[in-house]
């Protein structure tokens, strides 16, 4: 629970400041946060997809368990390289128990979008997540674009949902 706090506080200190929104901070925080897997609340997701107003946001629940996650998972890191300099921000939110194990697993698979561990705060906030992969696309203004994903996708199958709203 102190962990939590503590990550939470820190990571609210940095929106407060601006450092999450301006591009150089974002590229940062992303990295930092696909290296240092942190656990996030419903809160603290929250204010971290607030910071991410104005790209096109894929927040992909998923878990290391899982193996359609995982076979959706490289097609993920390929949209983050080729659209991520277009405004497109991917973000996994993890329903591992163990932040741990998120982050080996990020690590052997070169995630490059970042990554929080959460909790059923947050599951019940978007619907009360039942199967897991479950991803939602978000537009510019912050808004879920079409019914949640759930199952596998191919990374084809969410550029040509996504490319629209890159424009």
């Amino acid at each position: 629970m102190r962990t939590r706090f503590l990550a939470l506080t820190v990571f609210t200190i940095a929106v407060l400041l601006g450092g999450i929104a301006d591009s150089e901070a974002a590229q940062a925080a992303k990295k930092t946060a696909t290296l240092s897997i942190t656990r996030l609340d419903k809160a603290g997701v929250d204010k971290y997809l607030e910071s991410l107003k104005g790209k096109v946001v894929i927040v992909d629940f998923w878990a290391t368990w899982c193996p359609p996650c995982r076979q959706e998972i490289p097609g993920f890191i390929e949209l983050q390289k080729q659209y991520g300099d277009k405004g497109l921000v991917v973000v996994g939110l993890s329903l591992d128990d163990e932040t741990e194990t998120v982050k080996e697993f990020c690590k052997t698979q070169k995630v490059n979008y970042p990554v929080f561990v959460v909790g059923q705060d947050t599951t019940a906030a978007w619907g009360n997540i039942e199967a897991i992969p479950t991803t939602f696309i978000l537009d510019k203004a912050g808004k879920k674009v079409g019914a949640p994903r759930v199952g596998y996708h191919s990374k084809e199958a969410f550029e040509k949902e996504i490319t629209p709203l890159l424009k």
